[in-house]
């Protein structure tokens, strides 16, 4: 089933990933990974002197600001903005582009890591409601603390396919317990689960000796979780957590 999964996967990407050749030194890849307006993730890949760089254009913070959000009005989202860029090794050009450089062997992992970062960043739109008081995955540390769950946070693992995806925390792995994983999801749906799962299996394959759990986070105060979403994750042993029922997985986290 997991090997189904992981091939489906990969033709979908690639069917649905288009690439137009701007000139001789850029190109432009639409990629089928949904923003908050469930619209397409396009990054450029430009070659310079140095190897090659990869750019969203400025686009990801020029949607925010369209949207009437300043990611830069208070300390704290400049502070959570920045940490989610330097988990995923990007950077912030003096013209609000998002970029990596890299080598021509790095660059379908650095493509990898940059999507992930602008969804990420574009997820901060949902810290602008007056019902939210912080980025989600502050509420889950929060949590953590809290209940005296031992953890480190933003990190990366290396799967099977040589891809590195970053999650939230990680829980380690004692005697007998399971290494648990945590990724934190403010806005979940159908097609950001399918690329969970399959990032999942990916990480979990390369991490078999720690007998890896993935828990997913999601939150549900002012969106019901899609039953669908649920039913995936369980069918893949990936542990859903729904934010108001948090209190139901202390005694699995807290070992």
């Amino acid at each position: 089933m997991k090997n189904n999964f992981k091939d489906g996967y990969f033709k979908w990407l690639y069917d649905n990933t288009i690439q137009f050749n701007i000139n001789d030194n850029t190109s432009r890849l639409t990629l089928p990974y949904l923003d908050r307006n469930n619209d397409c993730t396009e990054v450029f890949l430009k070659k310079s002197e140095d190897g090659y760089i990869i750019t969203d254009d400025g686009e990801t913070l020029s949607e925010l600001r369209l949207s009437g959000f300043n990611i830069f009005s208070s300390k704290k989202r400049t502070s959570l903005f920045n940490n989610i860029l330097l988990s995923h090794g990007v950077t912030k050009s003096s013209d609000d582009e998002l970029y990596v450089i890299c080598q021509k062997d790095e660059i379908y992992q650095k493509v990898h890591m940059l999507t992930q970062c602008m969804i990420k960043i574009s997820d901060l739109f949902y810290t602008a409601k007056s019902t939210v008081q912080s980025l989600f995955t502050e509420d889950v540390k929060a949590f953590l603390e809290e209940q005296n769950i031992r953890y480190s946070p933003d990190v990366s693992f290396q799967g099977i396919s040589g891809l590195t995806t970053h999650y939230d925390f990680v829980v380690p792995k004692y005697k007998d317990v399971p290494e648990r994983i945590i990724k934190v999801v403010n806005n979940i749906d159908q097609a950001q689960t399918n690329i969970i799962l399959f990032l999942w299996n990916d990480t979990s394959q390369a991490r078999a000796d720690y007998s890896s759990v993935l828990y997913v986070f999601m939150q549900d105060s002012e969106k019901k979780i899609p039953s669908s979403v649920i039913t995936s994750m369980s069918n893949y042993n990936v542990v859903p957590v729904k934010w108001s029922k948090r209190k139901d997985y202390i005694s699995e986290l807290v070992k």
